[in-house]
């Protein structure tokens, strides 16, 4: 059954990818060139102000002085480094050029980029960089349009028409939501500058109205559990909502609604940390700027809960904490999901102490793999396999939170779960107790194996991840590791049931960038019986 399975799976995929190739060749032909090209607007009914996709770019880097670019050699980045191909393609570097740059050296750059892209090419027209292009180029007609010839301007609209329209014929069968979105926000813009467009609007709203009753569940949270995917959709359901608000079009009726949801997930996640937990896929990304935009634009996501969509957050004056007591993610949107059900994150003076390890984006890539498994994540694992089956790109079966009990007194927080990840293979429960002190600075925690009728003799491991700048040394009785995190804080860690050992691992909390850690390493064996293991992290400096 497998077998067969196997086989039809490498034929589906070899009937997309043949299907992929002969669309391409289709979209090359002078025919689709000329399809695309019609109804060219002279006109715009509205201009989007600049500072509106702000929160698209960082401005922690230095202001860019166009007249600096090469203008031969700026587009001859190779696009197998993914990142700065598509960061110099999608046009966003445009709100972050110096105030007095140049318009007319500006226009030269676009022009070449029109030269060289004027007609469909599949890797600078793929869906996220040319939304995010239209986009940019729009958001910055004091730059990219004003004061140009005709004969510009009329390349110009008629290039971001042929995209538009391009867009318009293939949103649908974009397979990444989070794209889909992006281009959703093209069209709604596009929809709102040209009066030709209007059904572009229309059909953008309408399209991501479907995106997010399929891909967020009734609390405004991505199914997918990943967290990262909260601000991305959030920034671009909120420029849709100002354009259209700035342009004076009636406000689509889900929008402010779904906004306020995705807001409280976000709010949730992010007001206690400055950059992104590492759970189920999400980077180590600084929401700081994000903030900023979302107060000066007078967006506020009040809350007062502790739990939401399957994680628990709490803190003290200087420590956060999160840990996963969800269940799994669906197979269908588990492509980023990573086995790490009662994984845990702590961040003390803005500093990470314990982390998960992050993950890394790369198609078929075998760290891209194992950054799925349980040994990735801050928690345990048995016979060095997860608590979830995978297979290279989803979930093949997962697991379910079998109990949790949330207990917040006035001096701690009282946090217990257990899932069944391990029970059909092995025979057991897996159950994580910690206890928070919030004036003492100190966590105490207990991994609990509870065994049933099926239960065998299995090896176990528990990982504790620490970030890159963390420093430790282990004690001579090796009972204690002592902790030396970033900001000067000494902290240790005491697990008297085992040996405790110090591990190289790799951290890849930030973007395609491995770098090495330590982690701290529990292990031994269970015994066909309920076995305990107390572990101890205190604050001593």
């Amino acid at each position: 059954m497998l077998k067969i399975k196997s086989i039809s799976e490498y034929f589906f995929s070899t009937f997309n990818l043949s299907l992929d190739k002969l669309r391409n060749s289709y979209f090359k032909t002078s025919f689709y060139n000329q399809k695309i090209s019609k109804n060219i607007p002279s006109k715009y009914a509205y201009k989007p102000s600049p500072h509106i996709i702000n929160c698209l770019v960082s401005f922690k880097k230095k202001k860019i002085k166009i007249e600096n670019l090469h203008l031969n050699s700026i587009w001859k980045i190779d696009s197998n480094n993914q990142l700065e191909f598509n960061n110099l393609h999608n046009f966003l570097w445009l709100n972050t050029l110096d105030i007095k740059t140049s318009k007319v050296v500006t226009q030269n750059i676009i022009e070449d980029w029109i030269e060289n892209n004027f007609n469909f090419n599949e890797q600078t027209w793929k869906t996220e960089i040319l939304s995010k292009r239209i986009i940019a180029w729009i958001s910055n007609t004091n730059l990219t349009l004003e004061s140009s010839n005709p004969s510009y301007k009329e390349r110009f609209n008629l290039c971001i028409i042929k995209q538009i329209n391009h867009l318009f014929n293939n949103i649908n069968n974009e397979k990444n939501y989070e794209n889909k979105i992006i281009g959703c926000a093209s069209l709604v813009l596009i929809g709102l500058i040209f009066n030709d467009y209007k059904k572009f609007k229309e059909a953008g709203l309408e399209i991501l109205k479907k995106i997010i009753k399929i891909n967020f569940d009734y609390n405004g949270f991505p199914k997918s559990r990943n967290l990262e995917e909260i601000t991305e959709c959030l920034k671009y359901l909120i420029l849709i909502r100002e354009w259209i608000k700035e342009s004076q079009n009636p406000m689509a009726e889900f929008l402010d609604e779904t906004i306020y949801n995705l807001g409280i997930s976000y709010n949730f996640i992010n007001k206690n940390f400055s950059h992104l937990p590492l759970f189920n896929g999400s980077l180590s990304t600084s929401n700081e700027e994000f903030k900023i935009y979302l107060a000066n634009a007078g967006y506020s996501f009040k809350h007062n809960f502790n739990e939401r969509a399957g994680y628990y957050i709490t803190k003290s004056k200087k420590i956060s904490f999160i840990m996963d007591i969800g269940n799994s993610a669906e197979k269908k949107f588990s492509t980023k999901y990573q086995a790490g059900c009662l994984s845990f994150e702590i961040v003390s003076g803005g500093n990470k102490l314990i982390c998960n390890s992050g993950f890394i984006y790369k198609k078929n890539n075998r760290l891209s793999e194992l950054c799925k498994f349980t040994a990735a994540h801050s928690t345990l694992y048995l016979d060095n396999h997860s608590s979830c089956t995978l297979n290279k790109s989803n979930v093949k079966e997962g697991l379910k939170i079998f109990s949790k009990k949330i207990n917040i007194e006035k001096d701690f927080d009282h946090v217990i779960a257990s899932h069944n990840g391990y029970q059909k293979k092995y025979g057991y429960l897996h159950e994580r107790e910690i206890k928070f002190f919030r004036k003492k600075n100190l966590f105490i925690g207990r991994d609990s194996l509870i065994a049933n009728k099926k239960s065998r003799k299995v090896y176990f491991g528990i990982r504790f991840h620490v970030s890159p700048e963390t420093k430790m040394v282990k004690t001579q009785d090796a009972t204690t590791v002592l902790l030396s995190i970033q900001n000067g804080e000494g902290w240790k860690f005491t697990c008297h049931d085992y040996e405790l050992m110090i591990e190289k691992g790799i951290y890849l909390g930030n973007k395609n960038k491995p770098n090495e850690n330590e982690n701290i390493f529990i292990s031994g064996i269970v015994e066909q019986k309920d076995l305990s293991i107390n572990w101890t992290l205190e604050k001593i400096s």
